[in-house]
């Protein structure tokens, strides 16, 4: 499952040292669609969570802290 989620979310140093092959997957290949901003915003999350190993709750409690102190959340975080 691990190699699964790099390969979808291309490459992530908390997870593993492997590096997906750039072509190795024809699954992805037939067909390109234009990714929604939801998607995008959803694929960010997972790569933080993934890459730092924290769960979905760590990872709201974080953000809440950082959206409570002075400065831009992201920046914070």
């Amino acid at each position: 499952p691990r190699f699964k989620k790099i390969r979808r979310l291309g490459d992530l140093p908390g997870l593993t040292n492997k590096k997906p092959r750039a072509g190795s997957d024809p699954r992805n290949q037939s067909r390109s669609v234009k990714k929604s901003q939801y998607r995008i915003r959803l694929e960010e999350k997972q790569k933080l969570r993934f890459h730092y190993g924290l769960t979905e709750r760590q990872l709201l409690k974080y953000v809440r802290i950082a959206g409570k102190a002075k400065g831009s959340t992201g920046q914070v975080l």
